[in-house]
């Protein structure tokens, strides 16, 4: 079994399904593991009528997604919420595309 279809049991078991987007167009579906970031930076930042809330998830996706490698311009839409892209980053096993690895934020509602 290769390093890819491990993660893909482990995300069908204990993941959600995503989609992926782009000014309203879904690029594409698939499973991911998504997790709260708590350890990263303050959740709570100054905003015009006081505190905002900043939530951040770690983001490890199936390698089938097309992730664009440049943040801030795909949106990550799961069953919890909206996200925005801050970073993504692939993850390797030798030459083999294992996962996607993303830093999200979660996107205002409204």
């Amino acid at each position: 079994m290769s390093y890819a279809a491990a993660f893909l049991a482990v995300a069908a078991r204990h993941g959600e399904r995503i989609a992926l987007e782009r000014e309203g167009e879904v690029l594409g579906t698939g499973l991911a593991l998504l997790r709260p970031l708590f350890d990263r930076s303050a959740q709570f930042l100054p905003g015009d009528l006081g505190l905002d809330r900043q939530v951040r998830v770690l983001c490890m996706a199936e390698a089938a997604l097309p992730f664009d490698p440049l943040p801030g311009y795909t949106l990550v839409r799961g069953e919890q919420g909206v996200y925005r892209v801050v970073n993504v980053r692939r993850v390797t096993a030798g030459r083999e595309l294992v996962c996607w690895r993303a830093v999200l934020e979660e996107v205002a509602a409204g």
